[in-house]
Formats: structure tokens, sequence, C-alpha cells
């Protein structure tokens, strides 16, 4: 434990990182400050609330650069805290009170449409307005005293974030473009290309993730080609990607750094040198591996700071507005997930009305644990978080009858979350569960005049009653809303196909000129509501026993390099007419793939003035490979799309009709 605390608190080199070790001590002190001022003053509970401010705030407001950090500071921070000062106020009008939580529930379950950051915003938001509104936590307490700590809180975030970046604003944006030389699997360029959109398209940056991409698509075809042949042949191809993977590791350290002046003998290798080439034929791939390796070679030691060329103006509106097309449908399984959502939480409102007692504080918290984080159209696992946050109630129970000053327990949980913020980001169950843990120790130090077992045993009930309330709604609106209990998995991957294949052609006449403003929207809407089915998909497989592992697993993939895919045509519909022609030849090329054209022709992207268009070209191809090998996988194929010929070509070779 030691060990890992002090990994934690140093650099990759394992020298004394300043900043973590700032961050622990400002958490640690600020912890203690508030914890004294609560108990000294009697205001326990706005300082609670302005501790998960703090805790909300870094959630949706850390995790890129600096500067991209602080800007999603000044747009989601405001309405945290704002939630956060008003909530409990609202709590004195029970009606007001869930109309707002029904509203916010509902509002928030559509954000994962707008993409990765607003899903994170959209549920720490309706935590935060569970928490402050339903709860009774800082009822008791005045507007001046609950707005002055949740400002104090949001502040403090600010405070935090700032001492993490201060002495290297981009660090993090450099680790994730990084990734991309070292993780393997579908999404991360595109993940990561979004990342650097948002810090501000850095040109050095764009100039890696084209690379990278260039490199990932290479390497997958050479990995194909491992599986074709046979012999010292195969053995060859194999140790010559595997040489790749060690350069691409090595270069990652290069752009990870703040300076590179130069780079090592093994970052300046060759994959086919290392492997010993002198007998064998170089093929077309390993060229491609080592023109993706030397464009980020270049980038690394040039670092050129200038903005690449951005999107063309009203891209991001038309997608938003795609978005909310897409989604507000019965026949999307995101609206009716935000449904069914809205409709447990709106039951559970009502029954607290009825219950009119402190111990219902945790039965809406209970309610939304074990039905927001299902999937989609899937309950899978809803009996298990069940039974999870019952017995997870049930133990704290005894906890706190058995220790004294258990309430202590209350500080020391929120100063873990604000070390732990990453781990909460991306398990919102454990978020959920630390917020019911807070609530009903603080709830059980209020109620004073009750026993301790009695008070503990109703709140121990009141979240059964939540859990029950939420495994009825979910599973009566089966059969309300349209929606299909028995996955179709053939069915859902075809025709996302199909639809991904209408916007492919759709992006390529445009880029021809064509005047197919409405078609593409159409095409958009219809690809991004059939990914976010698919993409549901993998968690109603879970578990099942009609489904083999392999077609589960094929599944996950093709979910994920399919959705890419999407998010790579969607932006690549909106760059500028002048850089669309670079990526016609990677459109065509997995339009055949997606055909499963047996002859399909991987093209090479080549360029070095319009990174932003070309790592989306280079990400296509990737995305497309990934995605053809998932659907062979999960269709069970006995001639994958491996056995295809597949190799580079230049793409003044292409003729695009």
């Amino acid at each position: 434990m030691l060990k890992r605390l002090q990994a934690e608190l140093s650099t990759e080199a394992g020298a004394p990182d300043p900043r973590q070790r700032q961050y622990t001590t400002a958490v640690l002190l600020a912890v203690a400050a508030a914890t004294l001022l609560g108990w000294t003053f009697d205001i326990t509970g706005p300082a609670i609330l302005g501790g998960l401010t703090t805790v909300f705030v870094l959630i949706t407001s850390e995790g890129h650069s600096l500067r991209a950090d602080l800007r999603m500071f000044a747009r989601f921070a405001p309405a945290l805290t704002l939630v956060m000062a008003v909530g409990p106020l609202l709590g004195r009008t029970p009606v007001l009170a869930g109309t707002l939580v029904t509203l916010v529930v509902f509002g928030t379950g559509m954000l994962p449409a707008l993409g990765e950051r607003y899903r994170t915003f959209g549920q720490t938001f309706a935590a935060a307005t569970l928490v402050s509104t339903t709860t009774g936590i800082g009822t008791d307490q005045p507007v001046t005293a609950l707005a002055f700590w949740a400002v104090l809180g949001a502040l403090f975030a600010l405070l935090l974030r700032v001492l993490l970046g201060l002495g290297d604003p981009t660090r993090t944006i450099r680790v994730t473009v990084a990734q991309t030389l070292t993780t393997p699997g579908p999404g991360v360029v595109a993940n990561a290309a979004a990342a650097w959109r948002t810090d501000g398209r850095v040109n050095w940056l764009g100039q890696v993730l084209a690379g990278a991409a260039r490199f990932r698509a290479a390497r997958e075809v050479l990995l194909a080609q491992v599986q074709q042949a046979s012999g010292p042949e195969a053995e060859w191809l194999r140790r010559t990607a595997a040489r790749g993977d060690e350069i691409a590791t090595e270069l990652a350290t290069a752009v990870r750094s703040r300076v590179c002046t130069g780079l090592n003998r093994l970052a300046r290798g060759r994959p086919e040198e290392l492997s010993g080439s002198e007998q064998h034929e170089i093929p077309e791939a390993v060229r491609g591996i080592n023109e993706g390796l030397d464009r980020v070679r270049a980038a690394v030691l040039e670092r050129d700071t200038s903005a690449a060329t951005a999107a063309t103006s009203g891209g991001r509106r038309q997608q938003a507005l795609g978005a909310v097309r897409a989604h507000l449908s019965l026949r999307s399984a995101l609206f009716r997930h935000a449904l069914r959502c809205a409709l447990a939480v709106a039951a559970g409102m009502a029954v607290v009305l009825l219950l009119r007692t402190p111990a219902a504080s945790t039965l809406l918290l209970g309610l939304y644990v074990v039905l927001q984080p299902a999937a989609r159209d899937s309950m899978n696992g809803a009996l298990e978080r069940t039974g999870g946050a019952v017995l997870g109630v049930v133990l704290l129970s005894i906890l706190i009858v058995l220790v004294p000053y258990a309430v202590l327990l209350v500080p020391l949980t929120i100063a873990a979350m604000l070390l732990r913020v990453q781990l909460l980001r991306g398990d919102y169950r454990l978020l959920l569960a630390a917020l019911i843990g807070i609530t009903l120790l603080d709830r059980v130090n209020e109620s004073e005049r009750q026993s301790l077992v009695d008070s503990t045993i109703g709140f121990a009930a009141n979240t059964a009653i939540g859990a029950a309330i939420a495994l009825a709604v979910g599973f009566v609106s089966y059969l309300v809303l349209p929606s299909s209990l028995g996955p179709d998995v053939h069915g859902t991957i075809r025709s996302t196909v199909w639809s991904l294949s209408e916007l492919l052609r759709s992006v390529r006449a445009a880029g021809r000129g064509a005047e197919v403003r409405a078609g593409l929207r159409s095409a958009h809407v219809l690809a991004l509501r059939r990914t976010q089915d698919l993409l549901g998909l993998p968690a109603m497989l879970d578990g099942s026993e009609t489904v083999d592992q392999r077609t589960e697993h094929g599944t996950n993939n093709a979910a994920v390099a399919l959705d890419a895919l999407r998010q790579d045509l969607a932006t690549l519909a909106f760059r500028p007419d002048s850089e669309r022609a670079l990526a016609a030849p990677a459109l065509r090329a997995v339009d055949e793939l997606l055909g499963g054209n047996t002859t399909a022709r991987i093209p090479d992207v080549t360029g070095s003035q319009a990174p932003a268009t070309e790592l989306l070209a280079g990400s296509l191809l990737e995305n497309g490979l990934h995605a053809r090998s998932a659907i062979d996988e999960t269709f069970g194929y006995d001639e994958p799309w491996k056995s295809y010929t597949v190799s580079f070509v230049r793409p003044e070779r292409l003729r695009i009709r």
C-alpha cells in the first residue's frame, strides 16, 4: 500500500512529483479545516455540500490540458454550484423539487448523445441534483450559508486543477496523444483527436496523431498478413510488428516529455532492420508503418506550436442538432432509457412524499444506483446492484451502531473522493455508492431522537424500497415502451453497417461538390441512432445463455469500431473542402471493407500540411479494419477478412467514383 502511494506521488522516472504532493496536501488541509469549522459553528450540512461541490466540479472539468479544463470549468461549474446551493431550499417545496429532479434526470440522460464529456457532466449533474434536493442535507441552513459553501467548493476545485496543471499545462493532452502509439484497439485515435481539438489543435500534436493513425492502420494490415502467411515468413512478419510496437513505445515516451532534444537509437530504428530483413521482401504495410513513425519523429523534434486548420463554421452546431433529431424519438434506445429513469425517479419522489420520514433520504439514490447505470435497453446487473446497494447500507448501518463517532467517516470519504477523482469519473456506480454512504452517515447523526438501531433499519428499508421501485419500473417499461427483450445481434450490426455506408457515401458525394446537405443530415441522424443502439447491445448480451463468448466479444469490438468510424465521418463532413479530398481514397477503401469486398484496397494517406484531416483518414482506415474483423468474428465466418487481398497504394492511383 505504501509503495502504491509513493508511486502515485512520483513521476514516471520515479522522482517526487511536486504537483501531486501539493494537490494531496491541499486536499487534506482543506478537509480538516472544513470539518473543524463545521463542528465549531454547527454548519456541517453546508460544509458537506461544499466538499461535494468540489468533487462534482473536478469530475466534470478535469482530465485534459489546463486550457481545455478551464474552458470546461467555465461551462459546467456554474450549473453545478447553483444546484448545490439552491437544491436544499427546493426540498421545502416537495412538488417543485420532484418536478425539477424528474426533468433533470430525463435531460441529463439524453446528454451522452453529445459526446463523452457531456455524458460525464450529465451523470454528475443528476447525482448533484439528487443529493442536494432529496437527501435533506443542509435544509435547515440559510441560503447565504449554502451559497457561500457551494461557491467556496467550486473555487477550491479550480485551485486544485490549477495546482495540477500550472507547472506543465499541456501534460495531460501529451499523455492522451502518446497513448495512440501504445494502446491498441478501435476508438483510441478518435478519442485522442477529440481531446486534441478541444485543446486548441496544436500543430505538432496533430502531426503525431496523423502519424500514429497511419502507423496503426498499417500495423493492422501487417497483422492480417501474419494470419495469411505461414512458417518462417509469418514468424518474421510477427517479429517485425513487435519491433514496430517497441519503437512506437519509445516514441510515446518522447511525446509525453515536455522537451525533446533528440531520439535514442531504438526510437530512430526501423522495424524490418531490427527483425532482420536480408532474406525477406519488405511488404507495403511495413513501409506504411515506417511512414507513420517518420511523421511522429519529425513532429516530436520540431514541435510546431501553431494551431492547425479549424473546422468549417457551423459543424458543431449541425452535429448537436443531428444528435437531438436522432434521439428525441421512442425509436432511440437512449431516449427510452432516459424516459425509464425519469419515470422511476418520479415514482420514487411520490413515495418519499407519502413516507415523510428522514429515513427516506437514501431512497432515490438507491433507486438511481440500480437503474441509471443500466445500458440503454438492458436491465442486466440490476438485481446484483440491488443486492449490493441494500447490503452496503446494512453493513454501514452496523458500523454506525458499533463504532462511536462514525460520522467522522464523512470527511474521510470526501477526502478519498477528491484523491480518486479519475476513478469516480470512470465508475458512476462507485460515485453513487459514496454519496449513499455520506447521506446515511449524516442523516443518522442528525436523527438524535431515535435510537441508532431504529434509524439504520429505516434507512436500509427505504433503500430497499427505492431499489424495488427501480426494478419494477425498469422491467414494466419493457412492456410499455417499444423495445426488444431479445437482442438481435446480426440484425443490429447489419442495420448499423448499412446506416454508416449511407453516411460514408453522403460524405464522399459532398466531397465531390454534390448538393447533399439534407441527405447528409438524415444519414448522420440514422447512423448516430444505430451506433448508439449497437453500443448498448453488449450489456444486453452480458451473461446471456443464448450467445457464446466469441459473439459477445465480437459485438463489443464491432460497436466500438463502428461508433468511432461514425465519429470520424461526422467530423470529416465539416472539414474544409480543400482538405476533404485527402480522405477520399480512405473513404472508398472503408466503403469496400464494410461491404465485404474481397478485393478491397487500402490506400496510403500522404501529406504534412493538414494533420486534422489526415489523422481522420488514417483513423478511418484503422477503424474500418477493426470493424470488418469484429463483424466477421461475430458472424462466425469461416474465411474472415484477414484472408482478403489488402495492400497499400498511392492516392493518385485511385479513381474515386
